[in-house]
């Protein structure tokens, strides 16, 4: 990688963490000792952005439970961003917690290869995905409906067959351009502990 690219991708970095982070984080990660080992990869994931899960998980339990199912938390605060190299598992994961939550969460999973900043923070070998495709991801979540898990085309496709993945009880809704799903929805039945559901498209209160 040339300087010049190097030093680009530095600038994202500073900004993702000031954007998204804080201050202290910022200084931690390039003021600290481990700056000059800062490195960029590029990498394919999926990223599982949802709505806060405060009411019903401690950071420390997200991380615990991401790092069971083969991921990694990049943020938890008023938006929560997982990455999972396998798009099952980032799915699992999401089932999990709409299954789990106590109230109805909107949730996108996008699947893309994207640029990766690899550093240390506190003795510890960290990674974040830097560039547009948070967003992107961030952005589905926000547009999908309480309740649902909204599936860009690349997780389809990185999905497999349906039939290996496709969860009871739940509707999934696909869009199509010809005989390609450009993307999915799946929205699971309302749980008991839900105060408001909404199931295909139906309120209930």
């Amino acid at each position: 990688m040339q300087a010049s690219e190097h030093a680009s991708l530095l600038e994202v970095l500073s900004e993702r963490l000031l954007t998204d982070f804080t201050q202290e984080l910022w200084r931690k990660v390039f003021l600290g000792p481990g700056y000059e080992s800062i490195r960029f990869e590029r990498e394919t994931v999926t990223f599982l952005c949802t709505d806060t899960l405060d009411f019903d998980w401690t950071p420390e339990e997200v991380e615990t439970l991401a790092q069971r199912h083969g991921g990694r938390v990049e943020r938890c605060d008023s938006r929560v961003v997982l990455v999972f190299p396998q798009a099952r598992n980032a799915l699992q994961m999401a089932l999990l917690l709409q299954r789990t939550a106590s109230c109805r969460l909107r949730m996108a999973l996008l699947t893309a290869s994207c640029t990766c900043a690899v550093y240390e923070l506190d003795g510890k070998k960290r990674r974040m995905a830097i560039g547009t495709e948070v967003r992107q991801a961030c952005t589905s979540a926000d547009r999908s409906q309480p309740g649902t898990i909204y599936i860009s085309a690349g997780t389809y496709r990185s999905l497999g067959p349906s039939a290996e993945w496709q969860p009871r009880a739940a509707l999934v809704a696909t869009e199509l351009m010809g005989d390609e799903v450009t993307s999915a929805a799946i929205t699971l039945a309302p749980s008991a502990r839900a105060a408001m559901s909404t199931f295909a498209g139906l309120g209930l209160t």
